[in-house]
């Protein structure tokens, strides 16, 4: 049986979250990189997510990790990121998002492609 369905992943308590991004922010410390370089978490806004999430046939997201060489805080280095698609149930990536057509006309495609990106980072994003 697949670990591909709508309720995959579980919700974790703050103190093991705060020991997965702890481990994280110690590994960037061991490699030199300053604690004001080191990108904590990247956003989406949900009319982003909710554009994925409602394709048809769409029951969750995978997540890619990846890297970039960007500028945060004025230093140039590979900068953590994500790319988020939208799944179907046979684990298949939907990359091109639709738009809904009248009622009573099937969903068309947009022509936009469905991999979402490049959301605000932290820092300088970040809870005051």
């Amino acid at each position: 049986m697949s670990n591909i369905n709508p309720g995959a992943g579980r919700f974790i308590s703050k103190d093991e979250a705060d020991q997965f991004k702890g481990a994280y922010q110690e590994r960037k410390k061991q490699q030199q990189i300053p604690q004001e370089d080191t990108v904590r978490s990247e956003f989406f806004g949900s009319d982003n997510l909710h554009q994925i999430l409602d394709q048809p046939g769409c029951i969750g997201i995978r997540v890619y990790h990846a890297k970039r060489r960007e500028s945060v805080n004025g230093n140039e280095h590979l900068v953590p990121r994500v790319v988020l698609v939208g799944i179907d149930k046979n684990g298949r990536e939907i990359l091109e998002l639709t738009d809904p057509v009248e009622a009573g006309m099937k969903d068309m495609p947009s022509g936009r492609e469905g991999q979402l990106a490049d959301g605000p980072i932290c820092p300088p994003e970040c809870n005051p």
